[in-house]
C-alpha cells in the first residue's frame, strides 16, 4: 500500500469522489439542516479538503473549515466565541470519513498526523473545534482533545440530534499522534 494525503480542490474531479465517500458513510445532510445545499456549497468552497489515498484511490477525507466567518455548522449550533478566544486562529474539523477497510489504528492516526503536518506547514491555524457525536468525541479525546460541552442539541423541524463540542490544539494533536505511532 502506498498511502498519502493530498489537498483536494472543491472544483476538481477528485472532490466528487470525496463527496461520494462522504455520502456513503455519513449521508448528504446528516444534521438535516435547512438550506443545506446552499450552506454546503459555501463551506466546501471556503474549506480545505484533505484526502487520504491508497495509491490512486481516495479512502478517507476530512474538511477543514475556518472559524470566525459564521459559515460552519458548529457556528450555527454554538457561540464559538464563548469557547474559542481567537476564532480566526481556529478551524472546525468536520466531515471526517474513512472507508471501513481503513478504520482504526494506524491508518486513521497516519491520516490525521499527515493532515496536522500539512496544516502546521501551510496555515496559521492553532486551534480545532469538532462538533461530533458518540465515538468521534472519544477519538478526538484520544488524540489530545478536551470535551467542552457534551449536552448540545441541534433541533430543526424534522429532528433533533445531540452533539459534543471538542477543543483541540493543533500542536498537541501532532505530538499526541506522533507519540502513539512511535510507540505502536
Amino acid at each position: 500500500m502506498s498511502m498519502s494525503v493530498k489537498i483536494v480542490s472543491a472544483k476538481s474531479e477528485l472532490f466528487q469522489k470525496v463527496c461520494v465517500l462522504r455520502s456513503r458513510y455519513i449521508g448528504d445532510n446528516p444534521a438535516n439542516e435547512e438550506s443545506f445545499s446552499d450552506a454546503e456549497v459555501v463551506r466546501d468552497t471556503c474549506s480545505y479538503h484533505m484526502a487520504y489515498f491508497d495509491g490512486d484511490e481516495i479512502v478517507g477525507a476530512i474538511r477543514i473549515t475556518p472559524l470566525g466567518h459564521g459559515m460552519s455548522f458548529v457556528e450555527r449550533v454554538v457561540d464559538v466565541g464563548h469557547y474559542f478566544a481567537h476564532p480566526m486562529d481556529s478551524f472546525d474539523a468536520n466531515r471526517l470519513v474513512l472507508d471501513e477497510k481503513y478504520r482504526g489504528g494506524l491508518h486513521l492516526r497516519s491520516f490525521l498526523l499527515q493532515t496536522a503536518i500539512w496544516l502546521k506547514a501551510n496555515t496559521q491555524f492553532r486551534y480545532i473545534s469538532a462538533l461530533c457525536r458518540g465515538r468521534l468525541a472519544a477519538l478526538y479525546v484520544d488524540i489530545g482533545g478536551h470535551v467542552l460541552a457534551d449536552d448540545i442539541t441541534w433541533t430543526n423541524r424534522q429532528s433533533s440530534r445531540d452533539y459534543s463540542l471538542v477543543y483541540l490544539e493543533l500542536e498537541a494533536v501532532f505530538n499526541t499522534i506522533k507519540g502513539k505511532i512511535a510507540h505502536g
